[in-house]
């Protein structure tokens, strides 16, 4: 038998030509593709820019901003004292300003002088020095009221995050204060004490310092905006502000520094003294909040126990920001800030 020889050919190699080209084409669709990120980018930042000069024009303060050592902040005041009857302060929770009190401040100025302000850096007032924890907070307070010429005492009205400002406030400030409301009030152990709660504050902080990328570029005004949905049945024109204001480079920058010193604040609370002796406290419960871990009441019955004069409410039916939101709950936040002056103006127990 005759042996065959069979020479199998070696695969073909791409010449040294046509691999410089692949990769140079490589190149140019990624530089392409750089460029017009950047190019889109770039739309980005100065269409935010433009949109948050125009809406500073657009949108003007309701009350009048006031110096508080080199920078400004804005306070808004409606109503007179009358009978002896007490200042009542509206702090708003995280990433609220005064608008949030649409439907609550005027109801409680037929009775008293109130005033809503915005936190710095919040609505329209300068950002302040940080942290943005409550001591600091408290103390711009403190400063703001003073230079405006708004004496106390003062009943102090927060929600949610508001609640903890407030309790600050009293803290530092305990000579000034002669009540409290605490509408749907944080705890200073509900990001601390379970699991749950650990987690939900991770997660919150994850969306800020996420949003404080996105807005810079202009796309939570096109794209969703945790904090711009402002109550369906407010005037176009009031939600239209609302949005200009949770909009900013601004806004998130001060939402997130408030949130990310929240457990140093929280940490200043539990180590604060107790409340003044028989201070005239009113909690009000949103019925349909439960919290990151379900103990939502649990909290709000211990926050009702930090005073031996405190009426606790649960109103059913109601979310969270339902108390300051919606013309159907918002009477009982109103019922309770009146309960809470007529028993500082009175010295009677609350009811």
């Amino acid at each position: 038998m005759n042996a065959t020889n069979t020479t199998v050919a070696a695969p073909a190699q791409p010449s040294t030509a046509r691999l410089r080209n692949a990769l140079a084409g490589g190149r140019r669709i990624g530089l392409g593709l750089l460029i017009a990120l950047a190019s889109l980018a770039a739309l980005g930042f100065i269409y935010q820019s433009v949109a948050t000069v125009l809406d500073r024009r657009n949108y003007t303060a309701p009350g009048q901003t006031v110096d508080v050592g080199g920078r400004r902040m804005h306070l808004y005041c409606t109503g007179a004292n009358t009978d002896g009857r007490p200042t009542v302060i509206l702090e708003q929770g995280g990433g609220g300003n005064v608008l949030g009190w649409f439907l609550v401040q005027p109801e409680v100025a037929r009775s008293t002088r109130v005033c809503a302000y915005d936190r710095a850096g919040q609505g329209w007032s300068d950002p302040g020095p940080q942290p943005r924890d409550g001591a600091h907070i408290a103390s711009d307070l403190h400063t703001l009221l003073a230079a405006a010429g708004v004496p106390g005492p003062y009943v102090l009205a927060g929600h949610s995050y508001g609640g903890i400002f407030i309790r600050s406030f009293a803290s530092q400030y305990p000579d000034e204060v002669a009540g409290l409301v605490l509408l749907d009030s944080a705890h200073p152990d509900q990001w601390t004490r379970t699991p749950e709660g650990r987690a939900r504050y991770a997660g919150d902080s994850q969306l800020y310092a996420g949003g404080r990328f996105l807005v810079r570029f202009g796309l939570l005004r096109v794209g969703p905006n945790p904090f711009a949905a402002a109550p369906a049945d407010w005037p176009t024109d009031f939600q239209a502000e609302w949005r200009a204001l949770v909009n900013t480079n601004q806004f998130w920058d001060t939402t997130e520094a408030e949130s990310r010193a929240i457990l140093d604040t929280m940490a200043q609370l539990r180590a604060a003294p107790p409340l003044p002796a028989g201070l005239p406290l009113a909690v009000v419960t949103a019925g349909l909040n439960t919290g990151a871990d379900g103990l939502w009441r649990e909290y709000q019955g211990e926050l009702a126990a930090l005073s031996a004069n405190s009426a606790h409410v649960v109103v059913e039916g109601a979310d969270h920001a339902a108390l300051w939101a919606d013309p159907r709950y918002v009477p009982a936040t109103v019922e309770a800030i009146w309960d809470v002056i007529e028993a500082v103006r009175t010295g009677q127990p609350l009811r």
